[in-house]
């Protein structure tokens, strides 16, 4: 136990809700005063200013939110004191991406929002400062003007879940694992989104690092409200039924899937249909059957290998390599 009575720090990047871990800690933790107030705001965050903390939990990010340089090297400043990091993993950065495009800001969060007038999206000056240089070295566009066609925005997005490597939050979430001791719990940003998994983690927590949290039904429905508040909640698990429908080739109308969910099912398509490119178009397929259509009716005279793909049938794709060092 640290001198200045603190239980716990939360080690966590932008986005991956550590001001909820702080606040559920804090909350049902024996050793702290009670708290009586809800964390949430109206854009699902857990940002609300009037909770009255104990100050035994604290949070601290890993990376300036306006510029992404890191802080300290991505390594703890307390080193001898407990803690939980949450980690960004394979699984979660689809919704982690999505989410930071559909979630309201607030006075802390600053998201970048999509704006289909005139086929633009508007964006942050934090997302400006960190991808401006990459998109006018694939596009030679300038996105300085804080505007972007969504076409552009799209493809990007596709380069990133083609490969998990080519996220910048996915390959610094991992520097962050040198830090990890014995006073160490990690978690997984789609084991927070998890009720069951959440409360296991918690349970780890408590018993490792001595929290003593009082995990009944209230933390269990708190944390239920937590997921319900999201932006993205209804729509969830949406790209991923349609494509079940896709392999079970049924109709689902797709004319709702917002741009971080048609990059997901371009890339998953390309995956899973060799030699085969998805339009780099302005407007998406309308349905499933659309989709069905294209991938059956799609010229073998066009078919050749996909240089998106950095692997094709386990072995590099020498394409992708050259086009990487072109």
């Amino acid at each position: 136990m640290s001198t200045n009575n603190r239980i716990v720090n939360i080690g966590y990047f932008g986005n991956s809700h550590g001001a909820f871990l702080k606040y559920f800690v804090d909350r049902f933790s024996k050793l702290t005063p009670e708290i009586d107030t809800e964390p949430f705001m109206d854009n699902g965050t857990s940002h609300n200013l009037s909770v009255k903390y104990s100050g035994k939990v604290e949070r601290f990010g890993f990376e300036d939110p306006t510029t992404g340089e890191p802080f300290n090297n991505y390594e703890f400043v307390k080193k001898n004191e407990p803690h939980i990091l949450i980690l960004i993993d394979e699984d979660s950065i689809f919704n982690y991406i999505r989410l930071h495009f559909l979630r309201e800001s607030d006075h802390e969060f600053t998201g970048t929002t999509f704006k289909e007038a005139n086929n633009l999206v508007i964006l942050s000056k934090e997302f400006i400062q960190m991808y401006n240089k990459k998109i006018k070295e694939i596009y030679n566009y300038d996105i300085s003007t804080g505007k972007c066609p969504k076409i552009i925005v799209r493809d990007f997005l596709k380069i990133i879940f083609l490969n998990p490597n080519d996220n910048r939050t996915f390959i610094n979430s991992k520097k962050t694992l040198k830090n990890v001791n014995d006073k160490t719990v990690c978690i997984n940003l789609s084991d927070i989104w998890h009720t069951e998994k959440f409360m296991e983690k918690m349970k780890e927590a408590s018993d490792r690092l001595g929290l003593d949290l009082l995990l009944d039904e209230e933390a269990i429905s708190l944390h239920k409200k937590f997921l319900s508040k999201r932006a993205t909640h209804n729509t969830f698990n949406r790209v991923f039924e349609v494509i079940e429908d896709i392999v079970q080739k049924k109709y689902h109308d797709c004319t709702k899937l917002d741009l971080v969910e048609q990059a997901y099912l371009s890339v998953w398509l390309e995956k899973n249909n060799s030699f085969i490119q998805i339009p780099h178009t302005r407007e998406f397929f309308k349905d499933t059957l659309e989709i069905i259509e294209y991938i059956e009716f799609y010229p073998s005279h066009y078919k050749a290998m996909n240089p998106n793909l950095p692997m094709f049938n386990g072995r590099p794709n020498p394409f992708h390599l050259w086009s990487l060092k072109k």
